[in-house]
């Protein structure tokens, strides 16, 4: 804030608002998407009743986008920055293709992240996840 001042700070706020909003929007016209919850701010996190959500974030990894995975709803999550202000629309064009990509490819993407976060939701012992995850990373990564 110190390089901007609080008129800079404001401005950047409201641009990263403006874009969380055009981002919700554009996730809301994907029909085989949900939105989890009411975002009111710039954290937004969507998932598919349709199709493994996990495998659209495969998807989108593979094209530089980097999502964080949920559970209980499985779901991914964007933090709108002001750097997502010049590329909100590159991300919702990838978001679409990687959805279209996902429902025509539906066995596709067994090797990403999709079957470890899948399992791993469905998993009744919570401390399970945790030694699965050690695993996996420890022999994988």
């Amino acid at each position: 804030m110190m390089s901007v001042g609080e008129e800079g700070y404001l401005e950047a706020v409201r641009k990263v608002m403006e874009v969380s909003k055009t981002i919700q929007k554009g996730i809301k016209q994907i029909p085989e998407l949900f939105i989890v919850g009411s975002p009111d701010m710039t954290v937004i996190a969507f998932g598919s009743d349709k199709f493994d959500i996990f495998k659209v974030n495969d998807v989108l990894s593979t094209r530089g986008w980097h999502l964080n995975a949920l559970q209980r709803p499985n779901s991914v999550h964007i933090c709108v920055t002001l750097q997502h202000t010049l590329i909100a629309e590159d991300f919702l064009k990838d978001l679409k293709e990687a959805v279209t990509t996902v429902q025509e490819n539906p066995s596709a993407f067994e090797d990403g992240m999709a079957p470890i976060y899948g399992a791993a939701g469905k998993m009744p012992d919570r401390g399970m996840v945790q030694d699965l995850l050690i695993e996996y990373m420890d022999n994988s990564c």
